[in-house]
């Protein structure tokens, strides 16, 4: 099973599949995704195996064309404020990167940059 194996489209969100091993052990943090551009794919991909390998569930992915200020970073933070997500993951640090995460960490979750 490849991580694409996991992801299915959920209109303007990805849901990732809950897999068994993170049913057994409950005691995961949950985690959102947030990417933006035209290879929002191949960040995708990289959000899930590097939040997998750190031990935590990505819950969803929120994207958007254009950093930060389009729907998905709307649905993010109203999604930030009505649930018990432990904190939100961004692809990778450069300036965008940094404005986003101040942007969340202003709506009061944490925001975790993954490095290159």
């Amino acid at each position: 099973m490849t991580i694409r194996d996991r992801v299915v489209p959920v209109g303007q969100t990805l849901r990732v599949h809950v897999l068994s091993s993170a049913i057994k052990n409950p005691g995961k943090l949950r985690v959102y995704g947030y990417v933006w551009g035209p290879t929002q794919s191949d960040h995708q991909d990289l959000l899930t195996s590097w939040t997998w390998e750190q031990g935590w569930l990505l819950s969803k992915v929120f994207h958007d064309e254009h950093p930060g200020f389009g729907p998905g970073m709307s649905a993010l933070l109203e999604a930030v404020a009505t649930t018990d997500v432990h904190a939100v993951v961004v692809p990778f640090q450069d300036r965008y990167a940094r404005a986003i995460a101040r942007r969340i960490e202003k709506s009061g979750s944490s925001c975790l940059v993954v490095p290159r």
